[in-house]
């Protein structure tokens, strides 16, 4: 593999003899280097075939690079410190909003973010990354983001996690503030949100929101155990169905049978652990 362009010290253009033109990431590859010198092995740490990738590569022509280095701290941080797996998609999705958000804070453009409540919330580790972000940006660039721009580098991040559009994100968002706020008001009216039953609870939600929009719930019914539960956990069981009955009036559907009893667990959990 032979460079044919530096980019900066940490990203190259090179040729490979089977895929064609790559972009190689990895610290000091470029540094001191030339077009012509082959590539050190030992520093590659992320390949990008731009034959499979030409927006990728559009997108290199017209931004720095640094701004690719800058996503990919991002991302190891992700992986290193969250456990995430992210698609190939973030390297372009979130250098293009990063590069397009910082020259918006230039020009002094403000802009607003619907989800950043929701994403705060119930998003909390990508969230955490999105500050992590913040810091990267501003030794990087001196530029200092808002939390609106934190907020939508975190849902980059959870669109790319699930490796989903917006639209889905969306709905997925509106079904967990949905069932957080109606369980919040309706029975947890006191909860403590730094728990660990409630942060349960919030991670279990925003699983069943995925399925309820997808309508992959479960449908194997333990009747004896339903039985139990509703008969035992008699208030958490009244608010579950009135919640049921609150995601029909708005999304169109009831809460299958087995996801209410695992809410009912979980609100049980809550008022057992406060």
């Amino acid at each position: 593999m032979k460079i044919i362009k530096l980019l900066n010290n940490n990203v190259v253009i090179a040729k490979d003899r089977r895929k064609g033109e790559v972009v190689v990431m990895g610290t000091g590859i470029g540094f001191q280097a030339k077009a012509g010198d082959h590539v050190r092995h030992d520093k590659i740490q992320k390949v990008f075939v731009l034959n499979e990738n030409t927006k990728l590569g559009e997108l290199i022509s017209q931004i720095p690079a640094s701004y690719l280095e800058l996503t990919e701290k991002i991302v190891d941080y992700s992986k290193n410190n969250y456990e995430m797996i992210l698609s190939e998609n973030i390297y372009l999705s979130l250098t293009d909003h990063i590069y397009f958000a910082l020259k918006r804070i230039k020009e002094e453009t403000d802009i607003d973010n619907p989800f950043l409540i929701e994403v705060k919330e119930f998003y909390k580790d990508e969230f955490k990354i999105g500050c992590y972000a913040k810091k990267l940006i501003h030794e990087m660039y001196s530029v200092d983001i808002p939390d609106e721009e934190i907020g939508y580098i975190a849902l980059h991040l959870i669109e790319n996690t699930h490796n989903q559009g917006k639209r889905y994100v969306s709905k997925t968002l509106d079904v967990v503030d949905a069932t957080i706020t109606f369980i919040k008001e309706d029975y947890l009216t006191s909860i403590d949100e730094n728990s660990l039953a409630y942060t349960r609870l919030v991670n279990h939600v925003k699983h069943f929101a995925k399925r309820y929009i997808e309508d992959s719930e479960n449908d194997v019914d333990d009747q004896l155990l339903s039985k139990t539960i509703t008969e035992v956990f008699i208030k958490e069981y009244e608010c579950v169905e009135r919640l049921s009955e609150h995601l029909k009036k708005t999304f169109g559907r009831e809460i299958k049978n087995p996801e209410k009893n695992y809410l009912i667990l979980h609100l049980r959990n809550c008022k057992d652990l406060k």
